[in-house]
């Protein structure tokens, strides 16, 4: 079964006592927090004081998704509010493997992600250091865009790499998740969805749309 994370890009902050006990009850396994800086992608995502209201009053796990330049200079902040796991673009570091480290030596876990455009390769060589590979099945920075099944051979020769190094790495897919798309996921080799719009915008809410999403194998 799937985990499931669940992306507040879109979420209305002000009603936080309403939605964080709904995803609490439904039992996905972590939030995912977007953090854009206007340069990497060219819009807001989520504010990092909003990480530091919700850290006292959930156990869930929280991870970051670093959509920004010169990705070093998050990490102290980052761990010192309560993040979990921080999660960086390969491209936006010239060090990728040394910012795994400065991420690790900071109590947090690592996740390195490659954008809808990106091959997977470019990740490759990081999988036996980093505790997550992020796949966007969407162009990075917006959220509610269409699926690109693209992701899926992505994900397959990322899974390939993991098994045949006996890597613990686990692989996240972010982007268009819905019951459809989250079933080929699954079966490419992913084992965490990220899912935004089709959480808090399911007509049954929350609960039926994880449910729907962690049946999808």
């Amino acid at each position: 079964m799937p985990k499931i994370a669940a992306s507040v890009l879109n979420a209305d902050f002000s009603k936080w006592k309403q939605w964080l006990p709904e995803l609490e009850s439904a039992k996905v396994d972590r939030i995912q927090f977007d953090i854009m800086d206007g340069k990497y992608v060219h819009n807001a995502g989520v504010d990092k004081k909003h990480i530091r209201t919700l850290r006292p009053e959930t156990k869930l796990l929280f991870e970051s998704h670093l959509m920004v330049r010169n990705p070093e200079a998050y990490v102290r902040e980052f761990a010192e509010i309560g993040n979990t796991l921080l999660i960086f673009h390969v491209e936006t570091t010239k060090a990728p493997l040394r910012l795994i480290e400065t991420i690790v030596d900071h109590g947090m876990k690592a996740g390195i992600a490659i954008n809808n455009k990106n091959p997977a390769k470019e990740i490759l060589p990081y999988l036996g250091h980093a505790d997550l590979a992020l796949v966007m099945s969407v162009e990075a920075g917006l959220g509610g865009q269409e699926f690109n099944p693209k992701a899926l051979e992505k994900i397959s020769a990322i899974r390939k790499k993991i098994d045949a190094d006996g890597a613990l790495c686990e692989i996240e897919v972010d982007g268009g998740i819905n019951a459809g798309t989250a079933k080929k996921c699954v079966q490419a080799g992913a084992n965490i969805l990220v899912a935004g719009t089709f959480l808090f915008r399911h007509p049954k809410g929350v609960k039926a749309a994880v449910k729907e999403l962690q049946e999808a194998p």
